[in-house]
């Protein structure tokens, strides 16, 4: 008797755990200013899959200096729900190609005293969700990037360096 609890325990615990993973998380997405201060981002899913969506959200940063929270409502920022054929794609990080038909939330612009995030999913079979390719950043982050760099894995790197990054993410 005392065996079968120990099964039943186990399988339990068992099923909790691996219920509760999520996709993998990949810095698969870069941010930068351009030359005339225009914030920048580029996306590079994985060669061959398919995405589902992507999503800039802009958090508050709280009171005591933390970064943004996911409990709190986003305060600008887009969603584009579903997008075809998604590939290695740069574009103004306010300005998402139009054939992404994205839904905008707030001032569609950097703000101070935020936390932003960037993301994309991606998936080789239609109902289940391989990996989220991110980036989190705020404004300050952007601004302190020197000319050629990007800001990708919570870190400034060259434009060399994300392209490794992410060739060895995939």
């Amino acid at each position: 008797m005392r065996r079968a609890g120990l099964v039943v325990v186990g399988v339990t615990v068992g099923g909790l755990l691996l219920g509760g993973c999520g996709p993998a998380h990949r810095s698969l997405v870069g941010v930068w200013l351009d030359p005339d201060g225009r914030a920048m981002a580029r996306v590079r899913p994985c060669d061959g899959d398919q995405s589902g969506g992507v999503r800039l959200r802009a958090y508050p940063d709280d009171r005591e200096g933390g970064r943004g929270r996911r409990g709190h409502q986003a305060v600008n920022g887009w969603s584009a729900a579903a997008v075809p054929a998604l590939g290695d794609t740069t574009f103004p990080l306010f300005a998402p190609p139009d054939a992404w038909h994205p839904d905008t939330v707030g001032p569609q612009r950097l703000l101070s005293n935020a936390t932003y995030g960037l993301e994309f999913t991606a998936y080789e079979h239609e109902d289940f969700v391989d990996y989220v390719g991110e980036v989190t950043f705020t404004g300050e982050n952007l601004a302190a990037l020197e000319h050629g760099e990007v800001w990708a894995d919570g870190r400034s790197m060259s434009r060399a360096a994300f392209d490794q990054l992410a060739e060895e993410a995939c």
